[in-house]
């Protein structure tokens, strides 16, 4: 699903681990026996192009300041994938189709637990994030590949496949990559969103879908097109009261500004419906002078963290590579609230857009890309005030709680 436009990096080979099982190699001093657990994944490029990633163990979310490869562990040869679930901790191979599981010590260290292959299911590698995979309960989880779309059934605890959900025909349009949100779950039915896009001719398909699954039958129930907001593929969030929201990631602004694309925008699903609420609609151009925006991301009371791309700030022309404009560090973060749409800046540096939310414990934090994505600093958030937290030697968009 994401390639390497989106998130400016090539894959490579997860080849192995650099501590052995039992181990994290992580020195971190702040780890307490049966404490809180946080674990963040990321990567790091050599001068060469070649990367690596590392599993980092913190036991706070204060005091860390900066992280150190050195006491972290390393999956050597690309980007290892996060997830976890009942306290336990999975591991995705960037160009293998297996997913590792880890249990997790009171002192935060990891021992094998399992592994499945995808292989039998055209997928390649072991990619699992927000975007793909979606734990529905002890014994089962979904995980999406977007290559084909068809979703792989298995269970998380005794680490087996257990079947598949057969691709509709409705995910396949010739010419296009699908792409799409994470899944958002709702009783026994599971709401995502697809898109449609030529990386090559940068061309985005203007209608989307909405698709909905039933998880206890394991099958598509039905699939919606929509075509007011576009390529509806960022993370999808929850409120208080269960409504859904679905926003567009940082590239379709390109496509409103260049070629005359659609407005970039938010829909709703609320809490008692299936459907995007068509009295509902988010437009970043209406709460931000004519800018475009991105990345809505719900946070708590009724507050939304959004990117918006201050084009006045830069310029196009004929020649312009899309991709190059819609990256470009004239991005701002601002604080939506959804009741009076009433907007502020939030007091952290512009940058290419593509901010990841983590809210834990109560806290809210933005993972922000810097040096031209080749390190990630988190802020702590407040009002409209952010506080730096870590600075990450690497890319990261992986930064979950364990327990």
């Amino acid at each position: 699903m994401k390639n390497s436009m989106r998130w400016a990096i090539a894959l490579g080979l997860l080849a192995s681990a650099c501590a052995e099982d039992g181990e994290t190699g992580s020195k971190s001093p702040a780890i307490a026996e049966e404490g809180p657990l946080y674990a963040i994944m990321y990567e790091v490029y050599d001068d060469q192009g070649d990367s690596a990633s590392y599993l980092s163990m913190l036991g706070s979310l204060d005091d860390i300041d900066e992280l150190d490869p050195k006491n972290d562990r390393e999956f050597a040869g690309g980007r290892a994938y996060l997830a976890t679930y009942d306290g336990a901790i999975f591991v995705g191979h960037p160009s293998e189709p297996t997913i590792a599981r880890y249990e997790v010590d009171g002192a935060g260290k990891l021992t094998s637990d399992g592994e499945i292959s995808l292989a039998n299911f055209g997928i390649t590698t072991g990619s699992l994030d927000a975007w793909n995979v979606s734990f529905i309960s002890a014994d089962k989880a979904y995980l999406l590949n977007f290559e084909e779309g068809n979703t792989v059934i298995w269970d998380p605890t005794e680490m087996e496949i257990i079947g598949e959900i057969p691709p509709p025909e409705e995910l396949s349009r010739e010419g296009f990559v699908l792409e799409g949100s994470p899944a958002l779950i709702r009783g026994d039915r599971l709401y995502r969103s697809f898109n449609f896009v030529n990386y090559d001719d940068f061309v985005y398909d203007r209608q989307g879908l909405l698709a909905i699954y039933d998880t206890q039958s394991d099958e598509v129930l039905e699939i919606v097109p929509q075509d007011r907001c576009p390529a509806l593929g960022n993370l999808a969030h929850e409120d208080e009261a269960g409504n859904f929201y679905f926003s567009n990631w940082i590239w379709p602004v390109a496509d409103t500004l260049m070629y005359e694309g659609p407005e970039t925008c938010v829909l709703r699903i609320n809490a008692d419906e299936d459907r995007f609420d068509e009295a509902w609609e988010l437009r970043y151009s209406d709460l931000f002078d004519g800018r475009q925006g991105a990345q809505f991301s719900y946070t708590a009371d009724g507050e939304a963290l959004v990117a918006v791309f201050n084009h006045e700030d830069t310029e196009f022309n004929d020649e312009t590579d899309p991709w190059d404009y819609a990256g470009e560090k004239v991005w701002s973060i601002h604080r939506v609230d959804l009741e009076t749409d009433e907007t502020s800046a939030i007091d952290v540096p512009r940058s290419s857009g593509a901010f990841t939310p983590v809210r834990l414990d109560g806290r809210q934090f933005i993972m922000l890309p810097t040096d031209g994505w080749a390190a990630t600093d988190i802020y702590e958030i407040e009002g409209d005030e952010a506080e730096l937290k870590v600075h990450i030697p690497g890319w990261s968009y992986q930064f979950v709680k364990v327990r």
